[in-house]
């Protein structure tokens, strides 16, 4: 049953990835004093290479939370599911001793 646990943690920090990089995007640009929008490609030059363009398609990934947001409240409700079905059979093992 633990392998389960696994998939479900697996399958939702899946869903939550877009997150990470947006904030890691985020931070990279401030850090090194770039712009970067959705509708633009705005140089940014660190150690000899042109970012720019990088953060840019990676700071579309927000538009990806549309769709995978709810499907990660979706799976959070079956690990939900999941850990009830779990105590439950624990349970009725315990009683049955």
């Amino acid at each position: 049953m633990r392998w389960l646990y696994g998939i479900w943690i697996t399958l939702i920090a899946l869903c939550l990835s877009p997150i990470a990089v947006l904030t890691w995007v985020g931070w990279f640009a401030d850090k090194h004093g770039c712009t970067v929008t959705e509708n633009a490609t705005f140089p940014c030059i660190v150690d000899g290479y042109d970012w720019g363009p990088s953060l840019a398609g990676w700071s579309l990934s927000g538009w990806m939370l549309i769709v995978t947001l709810p499907l990660a409240a979706l799976l959070a409700g079956g690990l939900l599911l999941t850990v009830i079905i779990h105590f439950i059979m624990l349970r009725r093992r315990a009683a049955k001793r």
